[in-house]
């Protein structure tokens, strides 16, 4: 049963047609607020609602409204842009027929000329000591949000990005999520460039010279910018499996993440071929639910609506984020993301990722007694950013198949050449292989606790090996004596803020004494404390109420790792500061 079904998804998955569905969503200047973005959706809308054995329904929000933690975002439309240097000589650098990233996203329409200051990264006070960057373009690689906010009270007129540590003559796509009050008085133009283009100005102004640039961008802000969630279901049953996609981001782009839409567009009609022809039966038991949205802020408001209606069960999520590289050209590897150990459902991990195993087990070995996984594959634990993150917060079991690290990350480069359709199809054909299998009950019990006690040691134990040695022993000695440490405290602490992930923009706006701000900042630089503090720890206190203790173990326990407690101190004094989490007394009932 279980070769058929993987072999009828594998002859009726057209690897052409996803290459044609890639091609064409990569079209598309998929910036949030944006109507590209919306056309985007439109044509994945159009896509499904061709097949016959789905039920197909379009969720709209609006991006001037806040939903949870994230912060309204302006509408945003690109027409033009260029950026060429007018002194000590004459060149165009970058234009929008190169590449719809020369706009940093939600960049302010002007056409300006003006003197270029180097303030480093830019995010911080001192980096303007001395330098005067009033009525000049400010050059700097920071955050593109913070920089801009700080240069223009320094009366910044223009700004030029880049970005270190990538391809000489890849352009970032950066953006600065302009909230729309934020747009409404922002009037500097935001550019970016190649690195090779910077260090190039950088080594101008080393040598005393004094570079002149023109920024000309033609945009325009909307203030009925939508947010569409494309869902289409099929199947029988109260449950709901879920796997999903973010289609935003840049034209041209295609491992980020038009790869996972395109690859969740072609599962659903290899589904429908299947079902259409009668080789396949409908599943019964639970429905498989394939969903679309902009990151963020498409899966947010879905889940904030399905999680109000008593019929919606969701039981278990896949995140098809950046799946399908060349390998040999991004440098990555398959990472499948585990969900954390407290928000875990063992059985349907265990059968996900067995079926995905063996849909990329293609080779044999030298005996021919067994199959050889044919790509880098690698297990880990939770990590964050992108859609799993809010299915989590709903407490919905989720795992996120990625490709990681990738040179071309966030860039103009990440086109499709770098595509790999063969591996993408038997990523789909894996996942799709497992949801049928959970979703007409397809694996006697036994098999699935077999399934999930292997799969269980194997994580426990894979985790160990990864581990150092003296961690290993440290997490020892927390076991045996957690629960005596655990009584000396007076207090727990709880999340009492909103659904939705902390960014670093809406932090920004929450300080407005600048020292403490950039002392905050500062201490956030850092990974993984950025993460702890973004994402682990709160998602941890949204599902139950801990004290510091406890917090310190389960980060060792996931991680491997031993935060210090004045670390993990300052990281709760922070959320705390900012209204998300509340102490709680031990004999506290709630």
């Amino acid at each position: 049963m279980t070769k058929n079904i993987s072999s009828i998804l594998g002859e009726l998955f057209s690897e052409q047609e996803l290459v044609e569905l890639a091609s064409a969503l990569a079209k598309f200047h998929r910036i949030q607020g944006s109507r590209e973005l919306e056309r985007a959706g439109e044509y994945i809308r159009n896509e499904m609602e061709t097949l016959d054995e789905f039920n197909v329904n379009t969720y709209t929000y609006e991006y001037g409204i806040q939903y949870g933690l994230h912060p309204p975002v302006t509408g945003w439309n690109l027409n033009e842009c260029f950026v060429e240097l007018i002194k000590p000589y004459k060149k165009t650098l970058l234009t929008h027929l190169h590449s719809k990233v020369c706009a940093v996203a939600h960049s302010p329409p002007g056409d300006i000329e003006g003197e270029i200051v180097y303030v480093g990264e830019g995010t911080r006070g001192l980096h303007y000591r001395g330098k005067d960057v009033s009525d000049k373009i400010v050059l700097a690689h920071g955050n593109p949000h913070i920089v801009y906010r700080i240069a223009q009270r320094f009366g910044a007129k223009g700004f030029v990005f880049f970005k270190p540590g990538i391809c000489e003559d890849a352009i970032p796509y950066l953006s600065l999520f302009l909230a729309p009050e934020e747009a409404a008085v922002a009037k500097a133009p935001a550019i970016a460039i190649s690195r090779r283009d910077a260090h190039s100005i950088v080594n101008m102004l080393e040598r005393g010279l004094k570079p002149y640039a023109r920024i000309f961008v033609d945009a325009e802000y909307s203030g009925s910018a939508r947010i569409n969630v494309i869902e289409a279901a099929v199947g029988e049953g109260e449950s709901e499996l879920h796997v999903f996609a973010h289609y935003c981001h840049p034209a041209g782009t295609v491992n980020d993440n038009v790869s996972g839409s395109a690859t969740l567009l072609e599962l659903a009609k290899a589904f429908d071929r299947a079902l259409h022809r009668n080789v396949i039966a409908l599943p019964r038991y639970r429905k498989i639910v394939f969903v679309w949205f902009p990151e963020y802020y498409g899966s947010l408001p879905y889940l904030l609506s399905k999680s109000s209606h008593q019929s919606s069960r969701i039981e278990f999520g896949i995140n098809l984020d950046m799946i399908g590289e060349k390998q040999e050209l991004t440098k990555s590897t398959i990472n499948i993301i585990r969900p954390p150990i407290f928000v875990s459902n063992t059985e349907y991990e265990s059968v996900l990722i067995k079926y995905l195993i063996e849909s990329l087990s293609i080779n044999k070995s030298f005996s021919n007694t067994f199959r050889i996984v044919s790509y880098r594959i690698d297990i880990n634990p939770y990590d964050g950013g992108s859609d799993h993150d809010i299915y989590l917060q709903f407490s919905i079991p989720s795992i996120m198949i990625n490709q990681w690290p990738d040179a071309f990350y966030h860039t103009n480069l990440d086109s499709i050449d770098k595509f790999d359709s063969f591996l993408a199809k038997r990523i789909g054909v894996g996942v799709g292989t497992a949801l049928y299998m959970l979703s007409s009950n397809s694996l006697s019990r036994e098999v699935v606790e077999m399934l999930s006690n292997g799969y269980r040691e194997y994580v426990d134990g894979y985790a160990k090996l990864k581990s150092d040695i003296e961690m290993l022993k440290n997490l020892k000695l927390m076991e045996n004596s957690s629960s005596g440490k655990l009584q000396k405290h007076s207090v727990k602490f709880r999340y009492r803020g909103d659904k939705g992930v902390l960014m670093l923009r809406s932090i920004f706006k929450s300080y407005s004494c600048v020292e403490e701000l950039e002392s905050m900042l500062e201490f956030l630089e850092k990974q993984p404390i950025q993460f702890l503090f973004t994402h682990y720890i709160p998602l941890l206190l949204m599902h139950r109420p801990l004290g510091m203790d406890e917090i310190r173990f389960y980060i060792a326990l996931e991680y491997g790792m031993d935060v210090d407690e004045g670390t993990l101190n300052k990281i709760i004094s922070y959320l705390k500061q900012l209204g998300l989490v509340e102490e709680v007394p031990l004999d506290s009932n709630h």
